[in-house]
């Protein structure tokens, strides 16, 4: 469950609120007139979170090195095919399930 509080709500009941992240697993989102400015979220989700983000930086990576001497253009094309490949792919993976 996700609940807003405002900053100065925030500050008075701060340990309250960790409380609520870490054992019900709730989000907390803390606002500053009226827009939000901090997420708390629990310790598992922050690293399942970082390491999903780490990974697909790391993907891109190894993407960027083996194209870094490659054309604009022929990166484009090269991009194109992959998309339409995907997509294909995809297709006909959902026409497998709905038969």
């Amino acid at each position: 469950m996700t609940k807003t509080v405002n900053e100065k709500r925030a500050k008075t009941v701060f340990a309250e609120l960790v409380g609520r992240v870490s054992s019900k697993k709730d989000t907390v989102i803390v606002e500053q007139h009226g827009k939000p400015v901090v997420a708390m979220i629990d310790f598992d989700r922050y690293q399942l979170l970082t390491t999903k983000r780490e990974r697909r930086f790391t993907v891109l990576d190894r993407v960027w090195a083996k194209n870094r001497a490659k054309s604009a253009r022929t990166a484009y094309q090269d991009a194109t095919q992959a998309v339409s490949l995907v997509r294909s792919t995809s297709s006909r993976s959902r026409r497998r399930r709905s038969a």
